[in-house]
């Protein structure tokens, strides 16, 4: 017997207790260890025990494969030692001895001299006596909100109450197949310490909200070890946690001692005592998901003041040259990324780029590349060795569909040129007494998209009278109002017009007030960053 735990992608954690020599792990339903997860294959992997008594795992050809230790199963099983960290997909398990008292589901013999099953919607009936016994039970979880704390008072009620030998309440999340045993109570246990239960018992309460009511009446039974006396139990009951019809864990009790039977109606005090303390696990679940709500939105908070840390703290002026920017996140932090700075020569680096995604994984991006730009712009002024380099770098560490778009830009003001390169990203916009007009290059790949692409420069000539070169991310052009119509490039393109000789803020601000009118308050749902450069 080996208990399996399992540390879940959002960090919750789980265990199942597992009487075989040998089990399956992945997302099929038959599966003993039950992975809902679309990275993790039908049957993904394989824990078995030699005759010395070691455990292995096996790798059953899945797609995404099994780690030990972070080091990928290879040809054939691997050991696993206990404490040894056996990654599935973005699961975490770890097998260990099970702890004294544990709980083991399995399939015992489940043809009981008497079996009755009522639905979760079907009346309750229940005594003045024991209605008192209920209000006792709110008065004495009223105030506790430790989920753990919570349920073990719930469960010495019912042993109080109905006199239970053994007893136990699992709760479970959105996967009914791995319940996580909270309170356990066990007066009579044999000699392992731990004691069995059925579980399609179990999967009956927690799937169809069923009440199940076993008693053995074997004496009635051509073969009694086919009975439930053959497991040691007399009596049980087992009924659903449920809360405005969802199903939040199960109760669990039984007698081994003592031979007469429970009734319909201690199903019923039982199953109110389940819809308490269900209601009062739901609370402590809302509790419990608002204190992270608000850790989280302080986390983000400070991860938004970092990220503002990496952007210029103020524009760049220099006789030759003006540069600003805004940035505007969709969410509480940005995926876009800006940035301005003076290298070797007079010249000066300009970036605007947009990270593929939104939230906190775009923004971790965003901040390694501003780390990125920074280093190899001191170690090589190359433009294009540089853009290559990122992307290089991007590729052999980003997985998935992560990638970026940009224009990297070096001015020259006092040869009044601009060098650039633009890895698929919106063409940036010439302003001048000439007119509006894009700087429109045949873009090529996003960085991220694939390795080995050598990235061309082009050099723009701006000539001597005065003009800024507008940079901007998507947000911009496809911010939308009530009617689900973009902003769109020609609008973007007026507004700039009418402002050619402004100064670079105002031609940031007024494209920020047109977009902020035309929106007429809808959610923004993308970054908008402006960058403008302006040569006198």
């Amino acid at each position: 017997m080996i208990e399996v735990g399992i540390v879940q992608p959002d960090g919750r954690s789980a265990s199942r207790v597992i009487d075989k020599s040998s089990f399956f792990i992945g997302r099929e339903a038959g599966c003993e260890v039950v992975l809902d997860d679309h990275v993790i294959s039908r049957r993904h992997s394989r824990v078995f025990i030699d005759k010395d008594g070691r455990y292995w795992v096996e790798d059953l050809k899945s797609k995404n494969g099994t780690t030990i230790n972070d080091q990928a199963i290879a040809d054939g099983p691997a050991e696993v030692k206990v404490g040894d960290r056996i990654g599935v997909g973005p699961f975490i398990l770890s097998l260990r001895p099970p702890a004294e008292g544990q709980i083991v589901l399995g399939e015992i013999e489940t043809r009981f001299g008497s079996t009755s099953v009522w639905h979760s919607d079907q009346q309750l009936s229940l005594t003045q006596q024991r209605l008192e016994r209920i209000y006792s039970l709110f008065e004495r979880i009223t105030g506790v909100f430790d989920r753990d704390e919570l349920l073990s008072e719930v469960m010495n009620v019912c042993m109080e109450s109905l006199r239970f030998d053994r007893g136990g309440i699992a709760v479970c999340d959105e996967n009914p197949a791995l319940p996580q045993w909270i309170a356990i109570r066990n007066s009579r246990p044999d000699s392992s310490g731990e004691f069995r239960i059925s579980r399609s018992i179990v999967q009956r309460a927690l799937t169809r909200a069923e009440r199940i009511l076993v008693n053995d009446v074997s004496s009635d039974l051509a073969d009694p070890t086919a009975s439930i006396v053959s497991n040691n139990i007399r009596s049980a009951i087992c009924v659903p946690l449920v809360y405005h019809d969802l199903v939040h864990g199960v109760l669990y009790g039984d007698r081994v001692t003592v031979s007469a039977g429970y009734t319909k109606e201690d199903v019923d005090f039982f199953a109110a005592l389940a819809r308490q303390a269900a209601m009062a696990l739901v609370n402590v679940k809302l509790l419990e998901e608002k204190e992270r709500r608000v850790r989280f939105e302080q986390e983000l908070q400070l991860a938004r003041q970092i990220q503002t840390r990496l952007l210029p703290s103020a524009p760049l002026v220099q006789p030759a040259i003006t540069i600003e920017a805004i940035n505007d996140p969709g969410q509480k932090v940005s995926g876009d990324y800006y940035d301005y700075f003076p290298i070797s020569d007079g010249r000066v680096v300009a970036i605007c780029a947009d990270v593929a995604g939104k939230g906190v994984p775009a923004s971790l991006l965003m901040a390694n590349l501003q780390a990125a730009v920074h280093v190899l712009f001191i170690e090589n002024a190359d433009l294009g060795k540089v853009v290559t380099t990122i992307n290089r770098l991007v590729c052999s560490n980003v997985e998935g569909d992560r990638f970026i778009t940009g224009v990297f830009a070096v001015f020259d003001p006092a040869a009044r040129r601009i060098a650039m390169v633009n890895a698929g990203h919106p063409p940036p916009i010439l302003i001048s007494a000439k007119g509006v007009q894009p700087i429109a290059y045949e873009p090529e790949l996003p960085l991220g998209v694939e390795d080995g692409v050598a990235y061309t420069v082009h050099t723009l000539e701006l000539g001597p009278d005065p003009c800024t070169v507008f940079m901007y991310t998507d947000g911009v052009p496809d911010a939308a109002n009530d009617e689900s119509k973009p902003f769109g490039d020609s609008r973007l393109y007026d507004a700039l017009g009418a402002a050619v000789d402004s100064l670079p803020r105002d031609q940031i601000a007024a494209v920020r007030r047109l977009v902020n009118q035309f929106t007429r308050g809808q959610a923004q749902l993308d970054d908008i960053t402006m960058v403008a450069a302006r040569l006198t």
